[in-house]
């Protein structure tokens, strides 16, 4: 095999994506008999297994890693060139965006993003990630069209927008035994078990940093890797848990939970909306981009 066409590369990326060959299939509504001899394609023509079958998945061997950024970035070239477009027209585009945000940025956003575009963008669609390590080089690349939260290691070459501040409130049970006002006391936030998510994407990894900056201590009774399960958890435990407001008055709208201001200083943050100075001026992205800000961008 002398060449490689779209169609692998894009299997090869969503493969490496999803660590997964039944989930690529699904994702790229292809068989799994086509994604399989595609990948038995690929691995004969770089001689190479490329992905290894692992407890934790399709887990992409030392080549795999190394070619994955080249496909991408090969991949995207070609999509964009073939598909350039001089205008975008939101009412007639069937175009798929890109969007990495957290679980909470899921939540709080989405349903709104989704009512705009079912009047405005009734074709456009979204393929949705999670913020993680890999964030920045899906930016730079391409893969990602838009990223919104809180990013580490932006460079240069990148670009970042405000669309609203953001501050941490308490989450506690309805029925909790022992807070039963409408205030949180200092003594009932270090003497109480704490749930603590450790998820990348969000300002809340900087908590523990203000926490010791002011010498308090929080006793951590459950960690957990996102947000999915922080409502759940507080119900059936008396712990608390310090999330960001606006989930919070979500969820508490028709969970037995309440929103407490917390008593201390954390310092608000800002969300932003992040993207590559190399599709800066992509028509799509550029509307994507000024959609966020109408609908989000309040608060600053």
């Amino acid at each position: 095999m002398n060449n490689l066409d779209l169609k692998l590369l894009r299997i090869f990326i969503e493969i490496h994506k999803t660590q997964s060959i039944s989930q690529a299939a699904i994702n790229l509504d292809l068989g799994q008999p086509t994604v399989s001899m595609a990948l038995a394609k690929l691995r004969e023509h770089f001689d190479d297994p490329l992905f290894a079958r692992t407890s934790q998945g399709m887990q992409p061997t030392p080549l795999a890693e190394e070619i994955v950024g080249p496909m991408r970035l090969a991949f995207t070239t070609l999509t964009s060139t073939l598909q350039h477009r001089t205008r975008f027209d939101p009412a007639t585009s069937d175009r798929m965006f890109g969007l990495c945000m957290t679980d909470v940025g899921q939540r709080v956003v989405m349903p709104q993003l989704l009512a705009y575009c079912k009047k405005h963008a009734p074709l456009v669609r979204f393929d949705l990630s999670y913020v993680s390590e890999g964030t920045v080089r899906d930016l730079e690349s391409g893969a990602v069209d838009l990223a919104l939260g809180y990013l580490a290691g932006i460079d240069a070459g990148f670009y970042q927008q405000a669309l609203f501040t953001e501050r941490f409130v308490c989450l506690v049970s309805s029925d909790h035994p022992r807070i039963t006002g409408k205030r949180l006391t200092l003594r009932d936030f270090e003497e109480e078990a704490h749930i603590v998510v450790a998820t990348e994407g969000t300002a809340h990894n900087v908590v523990d940093k203000m926490l010791t900056e002011q010498h308090i201590k929080r006793k951590i009774g459950l960690r957990i890797p996102n947000y999915l399960g922080v409502v759940s958890s507080v119900i059936d435990t008396d712990f608390l848990a310090i999330v960001p407001e606006k989930f919070g008055e979500i969820v508490s709208d028709n969970n037995p939970v309440r929103l407490l201001p917390l008593p201390l200083k954390l310092e608000d943050y800002r969300v932003m909306q992040h993207w590559h100075g190399r599709f800066a001026n992509d028509l799509g992205i550029k509307w994507l981009r000024q959609t966020m800000m109408k609908l989000f961008g309040r608060n600053l």
